[in-house]
């Protein structure tokens, strides 16, 4: 009975693991705004996305800005100057952050960025403050008071991602509950245990075993793409750098989960072995009292 017990707790310990690890990565990574920032610092780093980006910014600031006929072939140059190379501008890192943390606000926080004035129902990037940085460009070089939107929105998916969206930010945070339960299950199968060296051995191979799983789950996740994101090209490019990113960035806890699996189911071999050992020293010296 005691055996049994032990068993179904390890099973459950492990399939609550096998849940809390990926919701734990995704409230730090995902629905945390710091984490989100940093996990999208690789794609400022994308010279083609960002060139791509830039381009749509302007593109979008050139549709909503009307220059005097005296400078528009002046500004459109300047316009065009900036969707090529504004990536490349010093300012520019500092205005992908802030593209960065406006568009978690808007999808993440319930649409509580700085420029929305309600609740959205699709998922945007906001590339307002690009569109700022050419806008300033502009205006330091025409000397007009160019006063660029507060906010420029990509749609990088519909309603029914929205959804999701708001479904992984009420539940992703509660990642220690499974994470809690795992902990619990796992102590009762030690206690309820005849060979805890066996228990710790089991556990750590479901452990390997989970951490297989999660690559495997990735690598499919990343050759889907943008994952059904995307209401526009650049939209659908953001949202297939951001899956990519993603995957890489899980890649590393998934081989934590996978060192401390073997480490573990390393110890409880050795405990068993040394168990194994032990016992017939214990029963010869058992035999011996007898006999005396």
């Amino acid at each position: 009975m005691r055996t049994f017990v032990s068993a179904i707790a390890v099973i459950f310990a492990l399939l609550l693991t096998g849940i809390a690890v990926p919701m734990a990565w995704t409230d730090a990574n995902i629905v945390r705004e710091e984490g989100f920032v940093g996990l999208t610092a690789s794609l400022g780093k994308d010279q083609a996305f960002q060139a791509r980006l830039a381009a749509t910014a302007v593109g979008s600031l050139e549709s909503k800005v009307n220059l005097p006929a005296s400078v528009e072939q002046l500004g459109a140059s300047l316009l065009k100057n900036a969707a090529s190379s504004m990536s490349t501008w010093p300012e520019y890192p500092q205005a992908w952050n802030e593209t960065v943390r406006r568009s978690h606000q808007l999808n993440f926080d319930g649409g509580a960025g700085p420029a929305n004035s309600g609740a959205l129902t699709s998922l945007v990037l906001d590339v307002g403050p690009l569109a700022k940085l050419a806008a300033d460009r502009l205006r330091a070089t025409t000397g007009l008071p160019i006063t660029p939107p507060d906010s420029i929105q990509i749609s990088i998916g519909g309603p029914g991602q929205r959804q999701q969206v708001d479904t992984i930010s009420a539940y992703a945070p509660m990642w220690w509950i499974p994470a809690l339960g795992a902990i619990l299950l796992l102590a009762l199968a030690l206690l309820a245990a005849r060979r805890r060296g066996a228990v710790v051995f089991f556990a750590g191979l479901g452990l390997a075993a989970f951490a297989g799983l999660w690559q495997v789950a990735a690598t499919v996740l990343k050759g889907v793409g943008d994952a059904g994101l995307g209401g526009t090209a650049t939209g659908g490019q953001f949202a297939q750098e951001l899956v990519t990113a993603s995957v890489d960035n899980f890649t590393g806890w998934i081989v934590v989960a996978g060192i401390a699996g073997g480490v573990l189911a390393l110890l409880g071999l050795l405990v068993v072995i040394v168990a194994l050992k032990a016992r017939p020293s214990v029963r010869a010296n058992a035999a011996g009292s007898m006999e005396g």
